[in-house]
């Protein structure tokens, strides 16, 4: 989630410096994430029950886990020079992905038992499965599917079985689909795992994301990518349009068909670097995304509680999104500041 190194537009130069749009959409994908895990999702307002205004915003939302997921396969890429360096550079990405993870899974563990006792707190604990691939907070699930992404990207690289690892992460994006959004329809299947958690949806992401490397950035990104995620923003929406309304599925689905090309147009746009979308105060941010992301859903159970009486004030749902987004972002930058904790939130 993070770039440590970028490649510039031209691919003949090295650079060290950050691409300032990349940054910019890490940014705003983070505001996306937070919208949709401040949304409501229980009673009669709950997003995915009807097309209404947070439906479409819930749709519009999509494409910042796929973005996540390929601008870290892109630049992970950038260390895969040769085999023996792909496998050291997966091992490398999966243990410092895994410690974020476990850190903050004890984190929300702990508070958890302090605010509602050791019983409260073990009580809803997840099987292990779920726990390995999950965490002890819903949203911590992206962790641990991008170490597996890097993972199993690096082995197989690293035997130069790129063709095997295309055809793998296709299929298991095929199965996550049919076991998730597509479960209700006839090629689809119900299974109390859930599919969104390991490699079914990273992988294919992350793959995609260092063959982005090899082609490019090109120019013509600046075109091909809005067009790109236009045209998976209308096939997604079609795609969960067409469940609901043949099988009552809900229209808040994590990933259908059309997420994949709405993030890859999105993430082929913030590769592109237009000078449009070049915003230094904004993109300064960008190093403290995977902060924000993991330390949020502290201020998302503060303030947007199914129950908070807060939900009557008008416009609350852009406050909320603003607030869980600023309250993070001092969090994370207070952690920065201290080299024992700065591990925590980079």
């Amino acid at each position: 989630m993070t770039q440590k190194q970028q490649a510039p537009l031209h691919g003949s130069q090295a650079s060290t410096e950050r691409i300032q749009s990349v940054d910019v959409f890490r940014v705003l994908a983070i505001a996306a994430v937070i919208a949709l895990h401040t949304a409501p999702h229980t009673g009669p307002d709950a997003v995915g029950l009807r097309f209404d205004v947070r439906t479409v915003c819930d749709q519009l939302e999509r494409f910042a886990v796929p973005l996540f997921f390929m601008l870290s396969g892109y630049f992970w890429a950038g260390r895969c020079q040769d085999r023996a360096a792909c496998w050291k550079a997966g091992i490398a990405l999966a243990r410092r992905v895994l410690v974020v993870f476990v850190a903050w899974s004890v984190i929300y563990f702990l508070i958890t038992v302090a605010a509602a006792g050791w019983q409260a707190a073990t009580r809803p604990l997840p099987g292990l499965p779920t726990l390995l691939l999950q965490g002890t907070k819903v949203h911590l699930w992206f962790l641990p599917a991008l170490a597996l992404a890097a993972l199993v990207s690096g082995a197989l690289l690293a035997r130069g079985r790129e063709r095997t690892l295309l055809v793998l992460a296709i299929a298991l994006y095929a199965a996550g689909l049919a076991g998730k959004a597509y479960a209700d329809t006839p090629i689809g299947f119900h299974t109390h795992v859930n599919m969104r958690n390991g490699l079914c949806f990273s992988l294919i992401m992350f793959v995609t994301g260092t063959r982005l490397r090899r082609m490019g950035p090109r120019p013509s990104w600046r075109r091909l990518g809005p067009a790109l995620a236009l045209g998976g923003l209308a096939l997604q929406v079609a795609e969960v349009a067409w469940l609901h309304a043949g099988w009552g599925t809900n229209m808040a689905q994590d990933f259908v068909l059309g997420t994949y090309f709405y993030g890859l147009g999105m993430t082929m746009l913030a590769l592109s670097d237009p000078a449009p979308l070049r915003a230094p105060r904004l993109a300064g941010l960008g190093p403290l995304v995977l902060g924000i992301y993991a330390s949020h859903f502290l201020f998302v159970d503060l303030l947007a509680r199914p129950d908070s009486p807060l939900r009557a004030v008008p416009g609350w749902d852009i406050i909320v999104v603003a607030l869980v987004f600023a309250l993070s972002l001092a969090l994370t930058g207070l952690l920065w500041r201290f080299a024992p904790t700065r591990r925590l939130v980079a």
